[in-house]
């Protein structure tokens, strides 16, 4: 079958799952929990099993309506990313040669309608898209400082013909 799998969908209970593509992937929900003046949602917990890191950097990015990233990968660096606002499109495709799911992609929605912590591993390109018409957030902590002058940062552009076509 061409194409990806749809693999977020809803239980019984009316929870979102999702059920990564690619080996070492994690998606945590997070959920919005009501308040008397609004919502809040724990991002980031040291005592979440999905979370195996000591947190480096926090970068919060704002991207721009109907902005579309570059695709990246690093070969240490692990990001935790949590939409934390408008509506973002993930993709990811695992290049890694000796990973199971080697050649796999995936598609996950995140932002704060949906907060969930996506866990992406060194060596699983991927890319954002927003799709809100309006501009979107999300954070990436990580397990890694930014090195300026020498990036763990491996970037191919949108469109690019090594890249499935997902984004």
């Amino acid at each position: 079958m061409i194409g990806t799998r749809d693999t977020q969908t809803v239980k019984s209970d009316g929870a979102r799952a999702h059920t990564p593509n690619i080996s070492g992937v994690l998606v945590r929900e997070l959920g919005n929990i009501l308040t008397r003046s609004g919502s809040m949602a724990e991002v980031f917990r040291i005592d979440w099993s999905e979370i195996g890191i000591d947190v480096r950097q926090v970068n919060w990015v704002e991207m721009n309506p109907d902005a579309v990233t570059d695709w990246h990968a690093h070969t240490k660096q692990t990001d935790h990313l949590v939409g934390i606002g408008g509506n973002i499109k993930l993709a990811l495709w695992d290049a890694r040669p000796r990973s199971p799911t080697h050649g796999a992609t995936d598609i996950i929605r995140i932002g704060a309608k949906r907060p969930v912590m996506v866990v992406v591993p060194p060596g699983v390109w991927h890319g954002l898209r927003n799709e809100s018409g309006c501009p979107a957030s999300y954070l990436n902590i990580t397990d890694e400082t930014y090195v300026h002058e020498e990036p763990d940062n491996w970037r191919a552009e949108p469109g690019s013909p090594m890249i499935p076509k997902v984004l």
